[in-house]
């Protein structure tokens, strides 16, 4: 089932989703399950190109059942150095992905929520377009050379992390707190908690990759 793709969707392992059916499915050329991630196949009415992990959390049943309609079974031991997720990440990078949807929730545990985001900003810069989502909450990258675009509703929270080091240049538009050229340290608090004014709102870096968190309302 192995193509080129240029837009990927990567299902993470992690707890249930909190309201997969507000996902919307983006246009994609190619699907990989990290591991438990293939739990949310069906649901979104996807077929897993690629099943990559440890496999020690995925149904054997269903994994058994995916193969048989063409996934492709990338099985790595128990004992290994990075995580499901990484794996499938570096997966669609290689084969061509320039723009990569996550789609899950994190697994609960603190060690892995922290280094997904880290991964989530290493790779960001890589890429023409990074998104992870979980149903109730999109989170983006926003590197140089690019507008981050949030497409949500006025009253949306959106707070915006720096990663690793300053973001310089910081500049909004749409949100209740505007910034105009200004610079988040690492470790700053002063992008959370803002709101959606003016959809869609929006965001630019001149330097550095921040995380932007949309929480969306429900209705």
């Amino acid at each position: 089932m192995e193509r080129f793709t240029g837009r990927a969707i990567i299902l993470s392992g992690g707890e249930p989703l909190e309201s997969i059916k507000t996902i919307e499915v983006p246009d994609h050329d190619f699907v990989i399950a990290a591991d438990s991630g293939l739990r949310h196949a069906r649901v979104l009415g996807l077929e897993a190109d690629l099943i990559i992990g440890d496999m020690d959390s995925v149904e054997p049943s269903k994994l058994a059942d995916a193969a048989a309609r063409g996934s492709t079974i990338e099985r790595y031991p128990t004992d290994k150095d990075r995580t499901d997720l990484e794996l499938a990440v570096h997966a669609a990078i290689d084969r061509g992905a320039r723009n990569i949807t996550i789609i899950g929730a994190h697994t609960g545990r603190l060690d892995h929520l922290l280094g997904a985001i880290g991964l989530f900003a290493s790779i960001a810069p890589k890429l023409d377009h990074l998104v992870w989502v979980d149903g109730i909450t999109d989170v983006m990258a926003c590197s140089p050379d690019r507008t981050t675009t949030i497409a949500g509703r006025a009253g949306d929270l959106v707070s915006l992390l720096p990663t690793g080091s300053d973001v310089r240049g910081v500049t909004t538009g749409g949100l209740h707190w505007q910034l105009a050229d200004e610079t988040l340290p690492a470790g700053s608090t002063r992008g959370l908690s803002n709101t959606i004014e003016t959809p869609p709102a929006w965001v630019r870096v001149d330097d550095g990759t921040l995380l932007v968190l949309h929480e969306r309302k429900l209705p």
